[in-house]
Formats: structure tokens, sequence, C-alpha cells
């Protein structure tokens, strides 16, 4: 798994995200943690890297990875932190963000620039901000902006930073053609048919009854150790407790009720609710010809329609309100507009707006006695989660100065329970379910020393806490040698008939490339072994094979074979040899006609603009300055991984 990510941070895979409008923030959206905050002495804002007069910062890196992170876990949700950053994940993520700043600081430095109206465009285009009818929901876009902590201008720096991206490497792919001589021969090669044959050796039908002395499987056991090696277990004692713990019941007062009307008596004033009918325009001259139309004697909705657009309606509740999801401009040229009437243009965040004031609703003032038990609701949560926010800072107390998790839990009331063994992932040992609350505590408590001090944390529903501490732990080794026999034998024969299927293997290989077939090969062995398994493939065949399933290794190397030749490949697990036998390739002959040479050349048009698009990335790369901030980058990485520490 480890490794398959290493491939991906090593590969050209970078592109996409260069190419990618809204590469941080695509990843940002996915993520649950993105908020960007200090880690350990290092503010968000300090600089991982500096490209050119581009800085990537803490946050930013974390931003990234924590998206990246959260994408890769909706295909493998058993994937750890621990094992994304292994894989290479803060380097190859951070590289690729290196790459895209050096295309833009590129871009900046030969006068490219991209305007405000272009960035509203592909705003308004993104399926993340559209409505129900499918348009831009300025709505929808600032509640986005909000719940991820993000800012409009990060968006649309991000934005920018793609254009810019595809004005450079996008125009390279232009026109390329791959030539017809070259398609023709690559068809050619696709159409081939190899025949030959394919056997295993079986490492299992050179193992004997022969008992095995208990000395060489301690040895065998001591040469393969880490095989046998059973990771760390540990059980999680905890105990979780909420609002029953605080006693005498929480209430709102008359008086509190009183101040919180007060305190938001904007918000329950009279107000004027008006509905709108708006149009956005990239440019004043556009939003000119338009209105021009209107006032002429059609609608709002005509006059954008002849021009291919459509209007959207929307609800304003306020007029600060609607300065917020807009601007105040927008909003003071709506508020002062009259009921049927069009105002505008007004300039706005995504272009020039045209707004008919469609209806004019007065929304009288809300009393404090219809909000009364709204607001005491609101009083009573707070005061509760207070009361056990301070309740917990004083358990934290205890146990910092020794309390035990069975005496913390006495005093609250509540019972100690004690887990199934769980691996440092979460998961049980046995195999049996997790509840997600104790999986979740699983890396705190591997990150403790065994006879360490209990710990508190709130629980994943925000309405309890969970004191917690290691209960019985199985160090990391193998099972004693008595469990073990049984399966030690197994393996070790297995092991021994191994180096005895290579050794008919060779022979059997040997025999080929001396004349005899497969069949007679292997006849002269005093072995039984799996019938040859003749082959007759084409190279296009075994594309689709890959792409679907993937290939054998043994077919693999048969491609890559000449005729009349024979080679060798170790089974997995040690389970014996492969022998593969290539007796004849055809090759047939392609006619210029042949509809397959269009598709080729297609393709080859595209892998070269691929290449063609990674030498111009590369080339930029290494033209713009780049300073690293390793110190900023182990701290990154630490703190996304605490256990490390």
């Amino acid at each position: 798994m480890i490794q398959g990510f290493r491939k991906i941070f090593q590969s050209p895979i970078g592109l996409a995200l260069t190419l990618g409008f809204v590469a941080l923030i695509a990843l940002a959206f996915a993520s649950a943690d993105i908020t960007g905050g200090s880690f350990g002495g290092i503010g968000g804002s300090e600089r991982v890297a500096t490209v050119g007069d581009q800085r990537i910062s803490t946050s930013d890196l974390r931003t990234t990875i924590n998206g990246s992170y959260e994408n890769a876990r909706a295909d493998n949700p058993s994937l750890t932190m621990a094992d994304f950053l292994e894989a290479g994940a803060a380097e190859g993520l951070l590289d690729q963000q290196i790459e895209r700043n050096a295309l833009y600081q590129f871009g900046l430095d030969h006068g490219i620039r991209i305007g405000e109206s272009l960035i509203g465009s592909e705003l308004s285009q993104m399926a993340a901000f559209q409505g129900p009818d499918g348009k831009f929901s300025q709505e929808l876009y600032n509640t986005a902006l909000t719940r991820r902590g993000l800012s409009d201008k990060l968006v649309r720096e991000d934005i920018s930073q793609g254009l810019v991206a595809r004005m450079l490497l996008v125009p390279t792919t232009s026109g390329d053609i791959a030539p017809n001589k070259i398609a023709k021969r690559y068809t050619a090669l696709l159409n081939e048919t190899r025949h030959g044959g394919i056997t295993l050796i079986p490492s299992p039908s050179f193992v004997d009854d022969k008992e095995v002395s208990d000395d060489t499987l301690k040895k065998y056991l001591a040469e393969n150790r880490a095989r046998y090696t059973l990771p760390e277990r540990r059980t999680v004692r905890y105990a979780r407790f909420g609002v029953d713990a605080l006693g005498d019941e929480i209430t709102a007062t008359d008086a509190e009720i009183e101040a919180r009307f007060q305190q938001n008596a904007a918000q329950y004033a009279a107000r004027e609710e008006r509905t709108i009918e708006q149009l956005i325009l990239p440019t004043e001259a556009a939003a000119n010809a338009v209105l021009e139309k209107a006032n002429a004697g059609s609608s709002l909705a005509a006059a954008a329609r002849d021009t291919g657009l459509e209007t959207n309606t929307a609800t304003a509740n306020s007029r600060a309100a609607l300065a917020s999801s807009t601007s105040s401009a927008v909003a003071q040229a709506v508020y002062e507009g009259s009921e049927g009437n069009i105002v505008g243009p007004v300039r706005g965040p995504l272009g020039w707006y045209l707004v008919r004031i469609a209806d004019v609703s007065a929304i009288p003032a809300t009393t404090l006695a219809s909000v009364r038990d709204t607001l005491a609701g609101q009083i009573v949560a707070e005061k509760t989660r207070t009361a056990l926010a301070d309740k917990a800072s004083a358990i934290e107390e205890n146990l910092q100065a020794g309390q035990s998790i069975a005496d913390t839990a006495k005093s609250l009331g509540v019972a100690v329970q004690t887990s199934a063994a769980l691996l440092e992932d979460g998961s049980a040992y046995d195999g049996s379910e997790v509840g997600p609350e104790v999986a979740r505590l699983a890396g705190a408590v591997f990150a403790m020393s065994p006879n360490g001090d209990a710990q508190i944390t709130a629980g994943s529903d925000g309405e309890t806490y969970v004191v917690y501490a290691p209960g019985t732990v199985t160090a990391s080794a193998p099972p004693p040698f008595a469990e073990l026999k049984e399966r030690l034998t197994r393996d070790y024969k297995i092991a021994e008939g191994a180096k005895q299927a290579k050794t008919a293997a060779n022979k059997v290989m040997k025999a080929v490339e001396g004349g005899k077939s497969l069949t007679e090969a292997l006849a002269d062995l005093d072995i039984r072994t799996p019938p040859v398994d003749n082959i007759d493939l084409t190279r296009r065949q075994l594309m689709a094979s890959r792409q679907q399933q993937g290939v054998p290794p043994p077919l693999a190397l048969m491609f890559t074979m000449a005729p009349k030749t024979a080679k060798m490949l170790e089974a997995p697990q040690g389970l014996g040899y492969f022998v593969i036998s290539l007796d004849s390739i055809d090759v047939p002959e392609v006619t210029d006609e042949d509809p397959t040479i269009a598709q080729t050349a297609q393709e080859l048009a595209r892998l070269r603009g691929q290449e063609l698009q990674d030498q111009l990335r590369l080339a930029i790369t290494e033209s713009v300055p780049v300073s690293r901030n390793e110190t900023a980058i182990e701290v990154v990485r630490q703190q996304l991984n605490p256990s490390q520490n």
C-alpha cells in the first residue's frame, strides 16, 4: 500500500494538480480539518517554501496534505496519516505546490495576467457552488468558504494559478500529430500474437514426510523472525460521561433570556425583505447593453435570453445579509431602488450586476415571547457545554496529579469499560468489530507509556467526554514456539522444496532451450506438475487485461522475450517457480487503410503531448529560484503525525 502511494507522489501526476483549477481548494473541500492553525511554535503563515516571489505557508501545505489524505481514505478507509506521510505525501504534495507556484511566477514574469471577470466566470461554472437550478449561488459559495475556513481571496488566487498553468502548458500539445509511419509500426506491435507456454513447478511437490528437528525449526524461526512477529496489541480502558455527571439541572433565568434577546436585537428588529431577479455580466459595457434592451420594453429576463444568458431569482432577508453575500454597493442599490425597477449595473465580486426588484415585503419585529423557548434552549446548551468543559478541566487536573481511571469513574458514577485487544490503527486483533469512539482512542493509547497516567478527551459526539488509559499491553513478538511449530514445519518444508523447485526449473529451462517442448521437458521430471498453460495472446489483449485486472507477471515476462527462449520466474510466497517458453511471434501485415492506425496515432499524440508538457513544466520549475524551510516542513509533518515524535 505504501509503495503504491510512493509511486503516485513520484509520478507525473503532479501535472494534473498543476493544470486543475482550484487544486488546493479541491483538496481543502474534501478535508474536515483545514483551518491551518499554528503548530508547535510555528504559525500557519510561516513559509515552508518560497518560489520566486510566491510563498507557500505551513497552512497551505497542511491544507493540501489533509485534503489529499481524506481523498485517499475514501478509497482506503483503513489508511492512517502515518502511512500516508511515510509514502512521501508531504514531500510529493509540496513538490507539486512548488511546481504550480513556479508556473504562476513564470507567467507573471512574462506578462500573463488573469482578470477578475475570468476568475468569476470560472467560479460560476463550478458545480460545488451551483444551486438546484444549476446556476451560481452566492449563498452556497459563502457557506462553503465559511464551513471550510477558506477565504474568497484564497480561492481566487488558486483559480488564477490554475489558469496561468493552463495557458502555459496546454498550447504545447496543439496540433501535435504522430507520423503515420510510426503509428503503423506501433499498430503492428499491438496486433502481434505470441505463442508459447507457461507452467509452474510447485515447491509442495518436493515436500516429504520426514520429521524436522526442533533445533532446525528454531534456527529457521530466528532467520525469519519478522515473518512470524505479531504486532503490539493494547486494550483500552475507558469511561464516558456526559451531562448526567453534572448533578443539578441547568436552567436559563429570565435575566439571561432578556440579555440574549437584547444582544441580538438587530436580528429580531423589523426588516424589509426583497425578492430580486439578478443577472451578472463580465463587463460594464455588456451590462449596459442588456439594460438598454430591458429599458426599451423588454423584461430583464427576456433581454438576458436574447444575449444567451439567464437571470436567477434570490431573496434578500435584509440589507446586511445581501451585502455579505454580494457587496455593500449592490446591497445599497437594491435597497434604495423601488419595487419593479432595475438597478445597476453595479460592480460586485463576480462581475457587473443588473438587479430587478421583484417584490418588497415588510417583516414585523419579533417579540421576546415568541422566541423565549428558543433562547432558553440556546442558553441551557451553552451553559451545559461550559459546565462539562469545567468538569473535564477539573478531572484533567486530578488525572495529572495521579488519580486513577477507576477512581475517576467512581466519582462520576460511571463504569470503566475495556476494549478488545487493538492494533495501532484502531482495528481489533481478533477481527471483531470496534466502535468508532474506541477506535479513535487507539492512536493516543499506543502513544502513551504502558503505565502512563489516564487522559481525557472530548467525545466525537461533542456532548460527552472520555477518560482513557492503556489496559493490557502485549509486546510485539512471535507466538510461543509450541504454537508455531506446526506452521514452522510446513513453511520450512516449503522453503526447502522451493530450492529443489528452482533446480528443477533450471533443468526444464535448459531442456527447452535445447530443443524440447515445455511438455516434453516436464515429462523428464520425477514429480507431478500442473499441465502446461498454452498461450496464444496478442499484445492488444494483454493491454486490455492490464487495464481491467492487471497482467500476471509470467505473461508480462513472455512479452519481453525473444522466440525460441525460456525464462524462469519465482512464484509468490515461495510456492515454486514458473517456467515461461516462447515458441514464436506472429506479426500480421498492417495495411495503410487499417482503422486502428488512426487510433494508435491519437494515443501516441496524447502520450507525446504529456511528455512535452512534463518537460516544459520541469524546465520552468528549474528556472525559478526555490528555497525550502526544512524546519517548518518537519514541524508540519510532526504535527500531522504526533506519534512519530
